[in-house]
């Protein structure tokens, strides 16, 4: 019996040519995503701890809207990004993990928007303030006070949330083929500090938990750009690659 050598064209994640325009579309949100977290980042308005202190300062600046915008339009593109890419997962292949780690992002999403807008109510707080009888402004103190701790522990569990979708989202990269073992510890790495930022931070009230903040943040949206890229790659042409099959002939 005589054997052949046929070819078969397989894909690697994304099967179907119509979905290229799909996965891309989410590779630039998630991409659009990143960016406009960094501005707003960079832009963010700094008040003092004292909330008398912390009001009056809201009350001068005009950058806190500006950068709430920027914070519920990243969320939104990163929404996006992240629900498209992680479809892209074959059964088997890390398909299921990456549906659970959607559902997580989608939490910590959802917790980012509800505090980004509680945050967003401190300038017409603060205008309210500047405009009250000097009897009347500690209660807008109190009220604003009241607000940021509500936006801070809301924000705690947005980031609490992110970081078991790292955690989750390493485990889907691990199994599959298409990402490296590298991409799946960076993302491991940065669920695991931001998850160690919320507890040391709530917890232990210790100062280190800003700098595992900031690295599991940094670290996520690296994973962010870092699947985009990989994934706009896998729809493209050239990465759909051949498979010598041994069938019998005769």
């Amino acid at each position: 019996m005589t054997t052949a050598v046929v070819t078969e064209t397989t894909e690697s994640t994304t099967s179907p040519a119509a979905d290229r325009g799909f996965v891309r579309v989410g590779a630039v949100s998630g991409v659009l995503g990143v960016v406009a977290a960094l501005f707003q980042t960079a832009i963010n308005p700094t008040y003092s701890d004292d909330p008398a202190r912390a009001i009056e300062q809201a009350s001068l600046s005009h950058l806190l809207t500006l950068s709430r915008v920027l914070d519920m339009t990243a969320f939104l593109l990163l929404m996006v990004g992240v629900c498209v890419i992680t479809t892209v997962f074959r059964p088997g292949r890390g398909a299921e993990w990456a549906r659970v780690a959607r559902t997580v992002y989608a939490v910590s999403a959802a917790g980012g928007a509800i505090a980004t807008m509680v945050v967003g109510s401190f300038p017409d707080i603060a205008e309210s303030w500047a405009e009250a009888a000097p009897v009347d402004q500690p209660g807008y103190v109190a009220a604003y006070d009241a607000l940021d701790h509500v936006s801070g522990g809301v924000f705690a569990v947005s980031w609490a949330a992110l970081g078991l979708f790292g955690i989750i989202f390493a485990v889907a990269l691990w199994r599959s083929a298409d990402f490296s073992n590298v991409t799946a510890g960076i993302s491991a790495t940065s669920g695991i500090a931001l998850v160690g930022a919320v507890v040391v931070g709530v917890g232990f009230q210790v100062s280190a938990a800003f700098v595992l903040l900031i690295l599991g943040l940094l670290l996520s949206y690296g994973i962010v750009v870092w699947s985009s890229v990989r994934v706009w790659r896998l729809t493209s042409p050239g990465e759909h690659q051949s498979a010598p099959i041994v069938e019998p002939v005769g």
